[in-house]
This record gives structure tokens, C-alpha cells and sequence, in this order.
């Protein structure tokens, strides 16, 4: 168990790293991206599948039940700030937990985006990678 202020101190040391901000999540547009008051989020490290793909509903779903309106915070792991769409990249944090760490030890995604493939590497390019490698995906991507 935590200590009491435990999450403060996390959240200092994110601000103070950069990239932090805190807001509710106003929709789901699918596994790997969220709206957060109204801005665009791309979960960092992690792909989900895609509309018409095995996966894609449960994926969603999940997402829905971890964070859609609920307060959380938007954490840039490191690399880029933005995608190529102009979603901003982060990851998001809900009761002090990583939603991009569940989605994957779950199996419902797959580590990428990192460098690996060719991205900038992030903070927990590593543990992503670790938890895809241990952790059954359920359509075999």
C-alpha cells in the first residue's frame, strides 16, 4: 500500500519532468485514443486494433471502462509531443495507473511506436515490450 501523498509526489516529479497536465476524458475514440477535454490523446507506446479487426470492440470497451469520464492525467513518455494527425501523445494515468500498461498486459494491444520501430523511445518502451512478450495476445497480432 501507499503511502499517503505518494500520488502527489508522482505527479510533482511529472510536472517537474514536463509534459503533464490533468483533465477529464470526454470520449473514447478507440483503444489507443481518447479525448480529453476535447484535445485529441494518442496513447504512447501502444496499438490497438482497428475498427473492422478482432479485438477492436473489447479493446474499446476496456478503454471505456477505465477512463471515460473520469478525471486523469496526460503524461508525454518522452520523443514527440504530437503524431502526424496532431493528436497529442501521452500516456494516461487513471487511479494511478497506466492505461497503455493494462491494455497490454491484458492483451488487448501490442507495443509499438517505441524505439524499436524507428520511433523516439519512450519511458516504458521496456516494460511494453516486456508485457507483449509474456502476455497472450487474444487474436494472435
Amino acid at each position: 500500500m501507499r503511502k499517503p501523498g505518494a500520488w502527489a509526489a508522482l505527479i510533482v516529479v511529472l510536472v517537474v519532468a514536463g509534459g503533464c497536465r490533468a483533465g477529464v476524458v470526454t470520449n473514447v475514440v478507440d483503444g489507443d485514443t481518447v479525448d480529453v477535454d476535447g484535445v485529441r490523446v494518442r496513447l504512447q507506446g501502444i496499438d490497438t486494433p482497428e475498427r473492422g479487426q478482432c479485438g477492436y470492440a473489447e479493446a474499446t470497451n476496456r478503454v471505456r471502462q477505465l477512463v471515460d469520464g473520469r478525471n486523469v492525467l496526460v503524461v508525454n513518455g518522452g520523443g514527440d509531443e504530437r503524431d502526424r494527425y496532431g493528436r497529442e501523445i501521452g500516456y494516461v494515468i487513471v487511479d494511478e495507473r497506466d492505461v497503455g500498461t493494462a491494455l497490454v498486459a491484458e492483451g488487448l494491444a501490442i507495443a509499438r511506436y517505441d524505439g524499436l520501430d524507428g520511433y523516439p523511445r519512450h519511458r516504458n518502451q521496456d516494460l511494453y515490450r516486456w508485457l507483449d512478450g509474456a502476455s497472450p495476445n487474444r487474436c494472435g497480432r
